[in-house]
């Protein structure tokens, strides 16, 4: 994977999110260290005294793990195809004026 695209990026850093804590203890440090915090490779290996190359490994491993569990169990998908479906009854509660049931929405919303 080696250099990862914004949206790449963001992606990856919601899938940790949901699934990190299915990974090593270990990888979920560098993960961390990586997506929460910003951190180049250069700083997480000497943090964690280790190669670049092993932290490179490290996340690479990582991302692919955290793919995987998505096309297995589609929380991130679900999640935004219910996002997307609230909204879109928002949009229908704001449209016929049912301001309860779009304070509810809202609510959900930000929960998810």
């Amino acid at each position: 994977m080696s250099k990862i695209e914004l949206n790449d990026f963001i992606y990856l850093g919601r899938l940790f999110e949901i699934y990190g804590s299915l990974l090593s203890e270990d990888r979920q440090k560098i993960m961390a260290s990586y997506f929460e915090f910003n951190m180049t490779l250069a700083e997480i290996a000497v943090e964690r005294n280790i190669s670049r190359q092993a932290v490179l490994d490290a996340i690479d491993k990582s991302c692919e793990k955290l793919k995987s569990l998505e096309n297995s169990l589609r929380l991130y998908t679900k999640r935004e195809t219910l996002k997307e479906d609230l909204l879109e009854i928002k949009y229908l509660a704001d449209k016929t004026n049912e301001t309860r049931i779009s304070e509810k929405i809202e609510n959900v919303l930000k929960e998810i």
